[in-house]
């Protein structure tokens, strides 16, 4: 996560920022570069919305934004408990960051996506009204339904960050120390000394998984739906219990192995299908609020 986060700081937000440059100089040729670099087109039109880069930077950033504020919420929450460890309130910080860099950057690509269709459009135009006609109610439910799809895998994604923020940092900790070695074939049952606190400390980082499953699911109210009958299809029911299960069957060791463990691909499809949900949401409304032409309107 670390390294997403500084590929994104130092990448996406200063692209913005010269973007958003360019668009408010004032000078024509620096305008047109800009918004020719916006307009970069890709192979594939929704209706009248043309994906090009301010489009996938926005959604990007967007639900970038919407993961990490549910992040900051938990951090918040850990933070307010009585007898909060240091590295808990250390880790707020981190993802207060994380919020706000995502924040700057929504800003940034939003803004400047705003401005370069300013810059096209006529020096006069008519005075908007909004006109519900039948095929622009249907056109605004499919852009909510899209939204309302997006939260089942804007909901697995939420989960992800929080594994990574709450349990990966523990787990790389507790499988660099002695005791990793000296307890790899020992059961929390038969557990003394060292292995007692090994597999004690492995424990709290399984009881903070599950709390970020069950907070996901509690941001989420369609993702949580999903996710529970996933859990019956499974025959699996996430609580104490299911931790409890887990020790009485693996040794310590195995169950930290496991305490963070994750379907890369499942997170990949989750993120592509969260974009496409937006982008969807995106070029919906923009049938019922607009016409959103790439014919260059700009006059000198």
């Amino acid at each position: 996560m670390t390294t997403f986060w500084g590929v994104f700081t130092y990448a996406s937000i200063p692209a913005g920022f010269v973007v958003l440059l360019l668009l408010l100089s004032d000078i024509t040729l620096l305008m047109k570069v800009a918004s020719k670099a916006l307009r970069a087109p890709l192979p594939l039109t929704l209706g009248n919305l043309q994906l090009n880069i301010a489009v996938l930077m926005t959604v990007f950033c967007g639900l970038l934004t919407v993961i990490t504020y549910a992040n900051t919420q938990r951090a918040e929450m850990k933070t307010k408990k009585i007898g909060a460890l240091e590295r808990e309130t250390s880790n707020l910080f981190y993802v207060e960051r994380n919020f706000w860099l995502s924040v700057l950057a929504l800003t940034l690509w939003v803004t400047s996506w705003r401005l370069e269709v300013l810059f096209r459009q006529r020096p006069v135009r008519p005075a908007f009204a909004l006109n519900l006609r039948p095929s622009k109610g249907l056109y605004m439910a499919i852009g909510i339904a899209a939204l309302l799809l997006a939260d089942l895998p804007l909901c697995r994604l939420n989960y992800q960050f929080q594994i990574q923020s709450y349990v990966s940092p523990g787990k790389a900790r507790l499988q660099a120390s002695d005791a990793a070695a000296q307890c790899s074939n020992i059961y929390a049952s038969s557990a003394d000394g060292s292995c007692r606190t090994f597999c004690d400390e492995v424990r709290l980082l399984s009881e903070e998984r599950l709390s970020s499953v069950m907070f996901a699911r509690k941001w989420h109210v369609l993702g949580r739906w999903a996710a529970e009958v996933f859990d019956m299809a499974r025959d699996v029911q996430q609580g104490p219990s299911h931790v409890n299960q887990l020790f009485e069957k693996k040794t310590c060791a195995d169950v930290l192995k496991s305490v963070d463990k994750s379907n890369d691909m499942v997170n990949a499809f989750c993120l592509v299908l969260a974009a496409v949900a937006v982008v969807v949401a995106f070029a919906a409304f923009s049938k019922v609020f607009g016409d959103m032409t790439e014919t260059n309107l700009h006059t000198d």
